[in-house]
């Protein structure tokens, strides 16, 4: 890693270059427009709700040149908590240098701290130098797994389906129209 940069946690006025690096992602994977986050939004969502977390790298006079963007999960599998990296981005001028490697292992390393037994991400599957990076990290694909998301409609449209509780709350134990038990 370039021996000027350090690792931190993003703070509050970090998300601003959050953003901005979300915004180089989408652009270098051709979805320039689908970001719509604001800063406000990382703000609130990061640093209010709690609801992921971020380690930057900066350097003394450019500032934030990378981030990891991440959460917290939980695998009923292991019984253990894990993590989701959500966006590992550097900037160009920074690549190759050990940046991102620095990000990943600071990443592995708060796993083990935190005492989580998982690392997990996605990667598409046309992004051949990403690929090739986490092969060199010595991470596992897992191939016959495929993402699915509901977002917009669709995850409106299926939420409008959840029987409500006796105080008038979807979030409850509730009994799938098709007789399995679920639960929240």
């Amino acid at each position: 890693m370039n021996e000027e940069l350090t690792i931190r946690f993003a703070e509050r006025e970090d998300a601003a270059d959050l953003l901005r690096l979300t915004k180089a992602l989408a652009a270098d994977m051709g979805r320039e427009g689908e970001v719509a986050a604001t800063a406000e939004d990382i703000e609130r969502g990061m640093f209010d709700k709690g609801a992921g977390e971020a380690l930057v790298a900066v350097h003394p006079d450019r500032g934030v040149v990378g981030c990891a963007v991440f959460c917290r999960t939980f695998s009923t599998w292991k019984g253990a908590c894990g993590v989701y990296l959500e966006d590992l981005f550097v900037e160009e001028a920074y690549r190759g240098g050990g940046t991102g490697r620095a990000l990943m292992a600071r990443l592995a390393a708060l796993c083990e701290e935190r005492g989580y037994e998982r690392l997990s991400w996605h990667c598409r599957d046309t992004n051949e130098g990403g690929l090739a990076f986490y092969e060199r990290l010595g991470a596992a694909r897992v191939d016959p797994l495929v993402l699915h998301r509901l977002e917009g409609e669709a995850l409106s449209a299926l939420a409008a389906q959840a029987p409500a509780d006796a105080g008038g709350s979807r979030a409850g134990v509730v009994a799938a129209a098709d007789g399995a038990e679920g639960a929240r």
